[in-house]
């Protein structure tokens, strides 16, 4: 949410993101005489750990992270605030949704002439009608998405290329083929209820905006990197990890597995026969291997089975790229830090398995805050362990203009 002040560009906002496993909400200060917003109050509930979790099960427990959540925010966040001024008015909410909660579908619609012919603002629309007709009836014709209750919440045009370059607009110049590729945020209906009967028993007056997280992790890092044209997103949350494949700049293909970091805890807490706590803190460690020499050899034989089943998947993500092509050779991370270490190994991994050639996979919590935050402060965060997804959907809110190239619904 925005908190407007007549005469001043300084915005403050509230942004709420809904993970697979934890809801965080948090107001920050953007200053555009700044390259980074400010934070001013976070708060993330944790959904609890538990050995057996269904996906109905996790979304359940995660709309009470979300009420208690929210609960935080209208009493300590709102004192926080305060603390700045009494005067701002509420205006707008930002919330980011990760997968399995949310899906970023992406529709290529082409047209091809054996002649030139002018690329249009009406040509365009036309081709957008086109892909907002065939993702309607894809919707429709799915028997799965129509049982999880899905809906379209958010689109925007990511993607216009005449003649295979990118161009920012129609003005009327001639191509032989226009490509245009538009980015779809789908959300589970009973998700999108909750969210909006909480916003509007405590914030009545404000307009919010839903985005899936891919979608603003992927304009983030083009922010971060606008000279890389082919790169992998892999965002990895308690209870799935999500791809994203970027061919010429553009967000083309997302896929995802529902399994992530409790995922894994839980098949180690089995195995192990130890607390769930336990089983979570060993993938806190660089090599969790190594941190169970106490254990028989037979134990660390399952132990590394469940690493290679995770790994599996992963190779199944990495396949499925929308297109005959292997995966980029660039690949970000975007996880927690405590864990980053061990993911950034099964990644590499999973992804050499896949295409048979190396990657260069780099953290995306270190690019974010080596990019945009002086030393001193980026050094703070890092010790401090701060959240990323927080870092990410901050930067998006403070990038001038980026709500504007969204439709919301």
């Amino acid at each position: 949410m925005l908190f407007a002040n007549p005469g001043s560009k300084v915005r403050y906002g509230v942004l709420v993101d809904i993970g697979s496993g934890s809801v965080l909400v948090a107001i920050i200060k953007s200053d555009p005489q700044l390259a980074y917003p400010q934070i001013i109050w976070v708060e993330r509930e944790f959904v609890p750990l538990r050995h057996s979790e269904s996906l109905t099960a996790s979304a359940k427990h995660v709309m009470v992270s979300l009420m208690n959540a929210l609960m935080r925010l209208d009493g300590e966040g709102m004192k926080a605030l305060e603390t700045l001024s009494k005067s701002r008015q509420v205006l707008e909410v930002q919330i980011t949704i990760a997968a399995p909660w949310s899906y970023t579908v992406t529709k290529e619609i082409s047209y091809s002439h054996s002649s030139d012919f002018t690329v249009s603002q009406k040509l365009v629309d036309e081709l957008l009608r086109t892909a907002n007709t065939k993702l309607s009836e894809e919707i429709a014709s799915q028997e799965k998405i129509q049982q999880l209750g899905l809906s379209v919440v958010t689109k925007t045009t990511i993607g216009l290329l005449a003649n295979g370059y990118e161009i920012s607009e129609p003005a009327d110049q001639t191509a032989k083929t226009l490509k245009v590729i538009q980015a779809n945020v789908v959300a589970q209906d009973y998700l999108i209820k909750t969210v909006a009967e909480s916003l509007e028993k405590i914030m009545p007056r404000a307009t919010a905006r839903l985005y899936s997280f891919m979608l603003v992790y992927y304009s983030v890092i083009r922010q971060l990197q606008p000279e890389l044209t082919e790169y992998c997103l892999v965002d990895i949350t308690y209870e799935a990890t999500e791809l994203g494949v970027i061919r010429n700049g553009i967000l083309q293909h997302t896929t995802h597995t529902p399994f992530g970091v409790f995922s894994i805890a839980r098949e180690l807490a089995n195995v192990l026969s130890v607390p769930l706590e336990e089983a979570f803190g060993y993938l806190h460690t660089p090599d969790p291997m190594a941190a169970l020499e106490k254990y028989t050899a037979e134990k660390r034989s399952e132990v590394k089975e469940i690493f290679d089943s995770y790994e599996a998947k992963l190779v199944e993500l990495f396949k499925e790229t929308g297109d005959s092509l292997s995966i980029p050779k660039k690949i970000f991370i975007h996880g927690n830090l405590r864990n980053e270490e061990f993911f950034m190994k099964r990644i590499d991994d999973a992804a050499e398995k896949a295409t048979r050639s190396d990657h260069a996979t780099y953290p995306t919590s270190f690019e974010l805050i080596t990019k945009f935050y002086p030393e001193e402060l980026s050094d703070r965060l890092r010790k401090s362990q701060q959240d990323t997804a927080l870092l990410i959907s901050a930067q998006f809110f403070h990038t001038p203009g980026q709500h504007t190239k969204f439709e919301h619904y």
